[in-house]
């Protein structure tokens, strides 16, 4: 086994899917969200996971985190989350990947490859309610979608939008609902002009807070992998009764284990000083694996807990506080002294562990480097 290394549980991933399914009901699709090497859990495996339980659809943001997915051998539609670039536009058809168009000049460089190519390319319009990143105003869909469709060699299969406060207070539920009315003017006109259905503008927090508003599809991203994307959408699962599984389980190895003196001091410059003689583990994990967590570095003053407390207040209302410790046989140990490269520093003073005992450790999904293996368990 390596030092370090991501547990993904696949049955779990396929359950989360089912009970979200369950809870949304047949008759609405369920999109998984892959983007972000499936939220760090792997695109290709969950993809392949996924597309044998029939999910319809998946996404993903990019080009170049399709490709692999077709090359693994899934040939589930695939939608792009962001419009390509000029010259990515004319791999998205040999791919069959459905294109995210954020203008009419999207949709002309999309014909003009598929006319070359003597294909259809599949194609979303992307229409913003608010989010202001891209895609065409709802006063300007019908007039555009009209256009587009009237193109050569593009079939233009839906419209949809992204909610930017969705997941956040209940002071922001307005701003929502303001957003979804103005989505559900334009996509009215498009189903009665040019009849097109399908239309999707619930993300994961929508999905569970605003059930009016999963239409015919809904996209799931972070609640796929047993992540609530806020409180108030934790609420929202829990009146649901729906019932998730944790997905992703960050692991490394102990390398050493070593009693130091007090007044020692441990790690890069010896922030933190040994109180009394301490056995410290040295774990084979680092921040260029993904693990920039802030320990407690040092012996505090009470001005700078007072301080410290400041900043781990900030960082709570800003989406969680850092991690201090890990797990290792079932016991807590705290971090000490600074996060290195590729190492860290437990305190495990009164503790059982040994050399190459797993430590479990709290780890931010989508920073977990792409280097580390991903070993898949059902």
């Amino acid at each position: 086994m390596p030092n370090c290394w991501i547990e993904v549980n696949l049955t779990a991933i396929e359950n989360n899917y089912r009970a979200l399914q369950a809870l949304v009901g047949n008759d609405v699709a369920l999109t998984p969200i892959l983007k972000a090497n499936a939220y760090g859990h792997g695109a290709v495996e969950v993809a392949r996971s996924l597309a044998g339980i029939g999910a319809p659809t998946l996404a993903v943001t990019r080009l170049e985190e399709a490709l692999p997915i077709r090359e693994a051998g899934v040939e589930t539609p695939i939608l792009l989350l962001s419009p390509a670039l000029p010259d990515e536009v004319a791999e998205l058809i040999p791919q069959r990947l459905t294109a995210c168009l954020s203008s009419f000049e999207d949709a002309q460089r999309l014909s003009q490859a598929a006319q070359k190519q003597g294909a259809t390319a599949r194609a979303q319009l992307k229409i913003d309610t608010g989010m202001s990143r891209f895609g065409i105003t709802p006063e300007e869909t019908l007039e555009t979608a009209k256009k587009i469709a009237a193109l050569p060699a593009i079939e233009l299969e839906t419209a949809w939008t992204h909610f930017a406060f969705a997941g956040g207070a209940a002071s922001d539920t307005p701003k929502v609902e303001q957003q979804f009315a103005r989505f559900q003017s334009a996509i009215g006109l498009l189903a009665q002009e040019l009849g097109l259905g399908g239309f999707h503008c619930a993300n994961s927090a929508a999905l569970l807070r605003f059930p009016q508003m999963r239409l015919n599809c809904v996209r799931a991203g972070t609640v796929l992998y047993g992540q609530m994307p806020s409180t108030l959408a934790g609420q929202a699962a829990a009146q649901h009764n729906l019932k998730l599984q944790n997905t992703f389980v960050a692991k490394a190895r102990v390398l050493s284990v070593k009693t130091i003196a007090q007044g020692q001091s441990v790690g890069y410059g010896g922030e933190w000083i040994a109180p009394r003689a301490t056995k410290i583990a040295t774990i084979g994990i680092g921040f260029a694996d993904g693990f920039a967590t802030e320990p407690q570095t040092r012996t505090e003053t009470p001005l700078a807990m007072l301080q410290k407390t400041a900043k781990q207040i900030m960082r709570s209302l800003k989406g969680g506080a850092p991690a201090r410790y890990m797990t290792i046989n079932g016991q807590k140990a705290n971090i000490v002294g600074r996060i290195a490269m590729q190492s860290c520093a437990l305190d495990v003073t009164g503790l059982n562990v040994n050399v190459g005992d797993e430590a479990t450790l709290a780890l931010r999904r989508t920073a977990a480097g792409a280097h580390l293996p991903r070993v898949y368990v059902r």
